[in-house]
Protein backbone atom coordinates (compact mmCIF):
# COMPACT_ATOMS: atom_id res chain seq x y z
CA UNK A 1 0.00 0.00 0.00
CA UNK A 2 1.12 3.41 -0.71
CA UNK A 3 1.09 6.05 2.06
CA UNK A 4 -0.63 9.27 1.34
CA UNK A 5 1.61 12.12 0.39
CA UNK A 6 1.68 15.03 2.96
CA UNK A 7 0.09 18.20 1.68
CA UNK A 8 2.30 21.25 1.73
CA UNK A 9 1.31 24.03 4.16
CA UNK A 10 -0.55 26.94 2.74
CA UNK A 11 1.65 29.82 1.59
CA UNK A 12 -0.74 32.30 3.17
CA UNK A 13 -0.45 30.64 6.57
CA UNK A 14 3.37 30.76 6.40
CA UNK A 15 3.29 34.47 5.56
CA UNK A 16 1.10 35.15 8.62
CA UNK A 17 3.56 33.35 10.91
CA UNK A 18 6.52 35.36 9.53
CA UNK A 19 4.62 38.64 9.91
CA UNK A 20 3.74 37.84 13.54
CA UNK A 21 7.41 37.06 14.30
CA UNK A 22 8.47 40.39 12.85
CA UNK A 23 5.88 42.25 14.96
CA UNK A 24 7.16 40.57 18.15
CA UNK A 25 10.80 41.38 17.29
CA UNK A 26 10.05 45.02 16.51
CA UNK A 27 8.04 45.40 19.72
CA UNK A 28 10.96 44.04 21.79
CA UNK A 29 13.46 46.39 20.15
CA UNK A 30 11.25 49.44 20.55
CA UNK A 31 10.22 48.72 24.11
CA UNK A 32 12.97 50.96 25.59
CA UNK A 33 12.83 54.68 26.14
CA UNK A 34 12.16 56.81 23.14
CA UNK A 35 15.34 58.69 24.05
CA UNK A 36 17.55 55.64 23.39
CA UNK A 37 20.18 56.14 20.74
CA UNK A 38 19.89 59.91 20.87
CA UNK A 39 23.02 62.00 21.51
CA UNK A 40 22.79 65.32 23.32
CA UNK A 41 25.21 68.20 23.13
CA UNK A 42 26.91 69.04 26.43
CA UNK A 43 25.26 71.88 28.29
CA UNK A 44 27.07 75.18 28.13
CA UNK A 45 26.48 75.53 31.88
CA UNK A 46 28.51 72.38 32.56
CA UNK A 47 31.39 73.19 30.20
CA UNK A 48 34.80 73.47 31.88
CA UNK A 49 36.44 76.80 31.06
CA UNK A 50 39.78 76.59 29.30
CA UNK A 51 42.82 78.22 30.92
CA UNK A 52 43.43 79.88 27.58
CA UNK A 53 40.18 81.85 28.01
CA UNK A 54 40.85 83.01 31.58
CA UNK A 55 40.24 86.71 32.05
CA UNK A 56 43.32 88.92 31.97
CA UNK A 57 43.74 92.08 34.02
CA UNK A 58 46.11 94.98 34.56
CA UNK A 59 49.12 94.40 36.81
CA UNK A 60 51.73 96.68 38.40
CA UNK A 61 54.46 96.14 40.99
CA UNK A 62 57.56 97.89 42.31
CA UNK A 63 60.59 95.59 42.26
CA UNK A 64 63.73 96.00 44.36
CA UNK A 65 67.17 94.79 43.30
CA UNK A 66 67.06 91.02 42.89
CA UNK A 67 65.98 88.05 40.79
CA UNK A 68 62.38 87.61 39.62
CA UNK A 69 61.25 84.38 37.97
CA UNK A 70 58.52 84.91 35.41
CA UNK A 71 55.47 82.83 36.35
CA UNK A 72 56.54 82.60 40.02
CA UNK A 73 57.43 86.10 41.22
CA UNK A 74 55.68 88.08 38.48
CA UNK A 75 53.20 87.04 35.76
CA UNK A 76 54.28 86.60 32.15
CA UNK A 77 53.28 89.48 29.92
CA UNK A 78 54.28 92.65 28.09
CA UNK A 79 55.48 95.35 30.49
CA UNK A 80 56.55 98.97 30.68
CA UNK A 81 59.48 99.71 33.02
CA UNK A 82 59.97 102.94 34.99
CA UNK A 83 62.93 103.76 37.22
CA UNK A 84 62.19 104.23 40.93
CA UNK A 85 65.68 104.56 42.43
CA UNK A 86 69.32 103.63 41.98
CA UNK A 87 71.33 102.92 38.85
CA UNK A 88 72.26 99.57 37.35
CA UNK A 89 71.54 96.76 34.92
CA UNK A 90 68.10 95.37 34.16
CA UNK A 91 68.29 92.19 32.10
CA UNK A 92 66.24 89.12 31.31
CA UNK A 93 68.10 85.81 31.58
CA UNK A 94 66.96 83.84 28.52
CA UNK A 95 65.80 86.80 26.41
CA UNK A 96 66.92 90.05 24.79
CA UNK A 97 66.16 92.66 27.49
CA UNK A 98 69.49 94.20 28.58
CA UNK A 99 69.23 97.75 29.92
CA UNK A 100 71.21 100.29 31.94
CA UNK A 101 68.59 102.10 34.02
CA UNK A 102 69.25 105.13 36.23
CA UNK A 103 69.45 108.91 36.26
CA UNK A 104 71.74 110.80 33.91
CA UNK A 105 72.58 110.84 30.22
CA UNK A 106 74.11 107.37 30.15
CA UNK A 107 71.05 105.61 31.58
CA UNK A 108 67.45 104.91 30.62
CA UNK A 109 64.69 105.97 33.00
CA UNK A 110 61.97 104.01 31.22
CA UNK A 111 61.44 101.20 28.71
CA UNK A 112 58.32 100.16 26.77
CA UNK A 113 56.86 96.78 25.79
CA UNK A 114 59.36 94.39 27.38
CA UNK A 115 58.14 90.83 26.78
CA UNK A 116 58.66 88.71 29.90
CA UNK A 117 58.16 85.04 29.06
CA UNK A 118 57.21 82.26 31.45
CA UNK A 119 60.30 80.49 32.79
CA UNK A 120 62.74 83.36 32.24
CA UNK A 121 64.30 85.44 35.04
CA UNK A 122 64.34 89.24 35.25
CA UNK A 123 67.41 90.53 37.14
CA UNK A 124 67.68 94.01 38.67
CA UNK A 125 71.20 95.05 39.69
CA UNK A 126 71.57 98.03 42.07
CA UNK A 127 68.23 99.61 41.16
CA UNK A 128 64.49 99.52 41.79
CA UNK A 129 61.89 99.81 39.02
CA UNK A 130 58.13 99.82 38.61
CA UNK A 131 56.71 97.37 36.10
CA UNK A 132 53.19 97.67 34.66
CA UNK A 133 51.10 95.76 32.13
CA UNK A 134 47.63 96.35 30.75
CA UNK A 135 46.70 92.67 30.58
CA UNK A 136 48.26 89.60 32.21
CA UNK A 137 47.06 86.28 33.57
CA UNK A 138 47.89 87.01 37.21
CA UNK A 139 47.98 83.40 38.44
CA UNK A 140 51.43 82.41 39.78
CA UNK A 141 53.09 79.10 40.61
CA UNK A 142 54.48 78.48 44.08
CA UNK A 143 58.26 78.38 44.57
CA UNK A 144 59.75 75.18 46.01
CA UNK A 145 62.19 76.50 48.62
CA UNK A 146 62.01 73.95 51.42
CA UNK A 147 65.78 73.43 51.62
CA UNK A 148 66.65 77.07 52.43
CA UNK A 149 67.45 77.97 56.07
CA UNK A 150 67.96 81.43 57.57
CA UNK A 151 71.56 82.32 58.43
CA UNK A 152 73.68 85.41 59.21
CA UNK A 153 77.06 85.61 57.44
CA UNK A 154 79.93 88.01 58.10
CA UNK A 155 82.70 88.97 55.68
CA UNK A 156 84.25 85.85 54.15
CA UNK A 157 83.97 83.10 51.53
CA UNK A 158 81.14 80.55 51.67
CA UNK A 159 79.93 77.54 49.67
CA UNK A 160 76.26 76.58 49.27
CA UNK A 161 75.68 73.06 50.52
CA UNK A 162 78.62 73.32 52.94
CA UNK A 163 78.34 76.61 54.83
CA UNK A 164 74.66 77.30 54.15
CA UNK A 165 71.79 75.41 52.56
CA UNK A 166 71.08 75.77 48.81
CA UNK A 167 67.89 77.61 47.91
CA UNK A 168 66.43 81.04 47.17
CA UNK A 169 67.30 83.84 49.59
CA UNK A 170 66.51 87.46 50.33
CA UNK A 171 69.83 89.05 51.30
CA UNK A 172 69.52 91.98 53.75
CA UNK A 173 72.10 94.21 55.39
CA UNK A 174 72.92 93.68 59.07
CA UNK A 175 75.89 96.03 59.34
CA UNK A 176 78.79 97.49 57.38
CA UNK A 177 79.02 97.91 53.63
CA UNK A 178 80.76 96.36 50.66
CA UNK A 179 80.47 93.81 47.86
CA UNK A 180 78.47 90.58 47.88
CA UNK A 181 79.47 88.44 44.90
CA UNK A 182 78.54 85.06 43.42
CA UNK A 183 79.86 84.48 39.91
CA UNK A 184 77.83 81.27 39.56
CA UNK A 185 74.50 83.14 39.57
CA UNK A 186 75.72 86.54 38.24
CA UNK A 187 75.28 88.25 41.63
CA UNK A 188 77.41 91.41 41.91
CA UNK A 189 75.86 93.49 44.67
CA UNK A 190 77.03 96.56 46.56
CA UNK A 191 75.20 96.42 49.89
CA UNK A 192 75.28 99.14 52.56
CA UNK A 193 73.23 101.75 54.40
CA UNK A 194 74.17 104.73 52.18
CA UNK A 195 71.53 104.45 49.44
CA UNK A 196 73.35 106.95 47.23
CA UNK A 197 75.99 104.26 46.66
CA UNK A 198 74.51 100.98 47.87
CA UNK A 199 71.30 98.98 48.12
CA UNK A 200 70.16 97.49 51.42
CA UNK A 201 69.38 94.06 50.02
CA UNK A 202 68.61 91.71 47.13
CA UNK A 203 65.48 89.59 46.59
CA UNK A 204 65.12 85.93 45.52
CA UNK A 205 68.82 85.22 44.95
CA UNK A 206 69.24 81.56 43.79
CA UNK A 207 72.07 79.46 45.20
CA UNK A 208 72.64 75.94 43.87
CA UNK A 209 74.72 73.31 45.63
CA UNK A 210 78.38 74.22 45.19
CA UNK A 211 77.86 77.92 44.37
CA UNK A 212 80.53 80.19 45.87
CA UNK A 213 79.49 83.31 47.81
CA UNK A 214 82.08 86.02 48.54
CA UNK A 215 81.17 88.70 51.11
CA UNK A 216 83.63 91.59 51.16
CA UNK A 217 82.88 93.94 54.07
CA UNK A 218 79.26 93.76 55.24
CA UNK A 219 77.47 91.37 57.56
CA UNK A 220 74.28 90.10 55.89
CA UNK A 221 71.30 87.92 56.70
CA UNK A 222 70.04 85.27 54.26
CA UNK A 223 66.29 84.70 54.68
CA UNK A 224 64.45 82.04 52.61
CA UNK A 225 62.50 83.73 49.81
CA UNK A 226 58.74 83.20 49.68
Amino acid sequence: MYSKAMKPKSKSALAIVIAMALVVALTACGGGSSEAGKTTAPSAKNAVPSSATEAKKAYASTLEAGYYEIGIDIPAGTYDFELVSGSGNVFDIGDSVNLMMGKGENFQQSYKNAELKDGNTLVLSQCSIKISSKAVNASLKKRDNTSAKEIVLSSGKYTAGKDFQPGYYDITLVSGSGNVICEDNQLNAMIGSDTSMFVKGYKNVPFKDGNKLDIEGPKVKLTPSK
